[in-house]
Formats: structure tokens, sequence, C-alpha cells
């Protein structure tokens, strides 16, 4: 869709798409903020909006997902509650931020209610692999008055998945947007989060599940579609 050579060990690109990273960072790491890590934080702090204090809930702790705990996080959430099915990726989710976690959308809103003495949370971040509208539902369910619901995740391109109630829309002012790239801006948001990494506040390295050379590819999809890897990445070998 992107005319991508995803597997290419060159391409020819314009000068005007390149950002420089310095030549002491090591490039299998930091190929990393090209993307997921980029929209998950930018999910959580410039979409998200999130401040001190807040309340977040994010569905799916993939590859943007684990970045959105470590961007609410950073962002000084005082609760941030990891859904995901897997206990693999849930258990990322808390060594990198998340203060809770749990398997399905109805123990999360039990435990935001208890958490916020039924107020709700702030901001409900949607970015699992497919949206349906079960997660819609449920994190449109989790926010509090004013509380925002941010959808990183995709559905199909003529998927009609959004079905929410206009009584609670208006009466309780909440509102729903969708993140591209986490709504950032590349030549900003890249050098920060390098920055942040050498702080040693933004984890990389630890994303990486697993690594695997270019014969090995399809293992790595195996590994994606079975939930094994919260980050995978290939390497070129010269």
């Amino acid at each position: 869709m992107c005319l991508l050579g995803t597997f290419s060990q060159w391409s020819t690109l314009s000068e005007h798409s390149c950002i420089k990273v310095d030549d002491d960072l090591p490039l299998e790491t930091v190929v990393l903020v090209g993307c997921g890590v980029p929209t998950g934080f930018g999910t959580s702090v410039n979409l998200g909006g999130v401040r001190p204090g807040d309340t977040v809930v994010i569905y799916g702790i993939g590859g943007v997902g684990i970045n959105a705990v470590q961007g609410a996080s950073i962002a000084g959430a005082i609760n941030v509650i990891a859904v995901d099915p897997l206990p693999n990726k849930r258990e990322m989710a808390e060594e990198l931020g998340a203060t809770h976690s749990v398997a399905d959308a109805e123990q999360a809103q039990q435990l935001v209610t208890q958490l916020t003495r039924g107020v709700g949370a702030d901001h409900a971040l949607i970015t699992v692999g497919v949206v349906t509208d079960d997660v819609i539902d449920a994190a449109f369910a989790a926010i509090r008055k004013r509380g925002t619901v941010v959808v990183t995740g995709l559905a199909g391109p003529g998927q009609k998945n959004i079905h929410l109630s206009s009584f609670e829309l208006t009466l309780f002012q909440k509102r729903i947007e969708g993140a591209l790239f986490g709504g950032g801006n590349p030549f900003d948001d890249i050098p920060l989060m390098l920055d942040l990494y050498r702080a040693g506040r933004l984890k990389l390295d630890e994303l990486i599940t697993n690594r695997y050379r270019l014969e090995d590819v399809n293992q790595g999809y195996q590994d994606l579609l079975e939930g094994k890897n919260v980050r995978g990445v290939l390497i070129h070998e010269h």
C-alpha cells in the first residue's frame, strides 16, 4: 500500500524523508523508532494527552501498545492498565510501566471502576491488531465524562464498526479520535525518543523479543501470529 521494499537491504529515498541518528546508536535497535515506538508513544502523549495523575487503559499490547504503555508511564499517569489475553505480553507491560494488567475488557472495566471510585478512566487507547465493535464499546464504556478514546488500530477499509450512543457521547462529552503515527512529527519525535532512550527512560532493547535472519522471516511471521513476540527484528547479515 505504501510502496515499501520491506525486506530490502537498500532503498532509494528522498533526503526530506530521512532523519539522521548518531553514529554510536545501534541501528538494529533504533530502527524501532521508525514506526511502532512513535505510534504507540504518540497515542498516549500527543493524541491521548496523558497528564500526571491520569488513569489510562490500553487495549492490545503488541509493538504499538507496549509503547503506549511506556508513553503513558513517562507522561506521569498514575494508573496504566494493560489489557491483553497473552500472559507474556501482560508481563512485559508491567516491566515497562504498566501499573496493572488484565486479560480482557471486562476485567479492565472492573479495575477502572475500583481504581477511580466509579469515575472512569481519563483515556482509553485502542492498539489491538484488528479493531472490533466489542473493543470500541469497551473503551467507550471505560472512560469518564470528557474522557477520550484514541483508535490507533485498524479494521478493513470498508468495515463500519463504531456504533456508539449519541446520548452518552453528547451528555457526557466523551470524545473518540483516530491516530496515525501517533499524531506526531517524526523530525521532532524521533530525536526526542532517542534522547529518552539514551537517558534510560524509554526502553528499546527490552522490546526485542527475537532477532531473525532473512532466511528465517517465515518463522518470524509465525511467531508473530502465535503472539510470541512483542517485537521481532530482522537482521541483515553482511
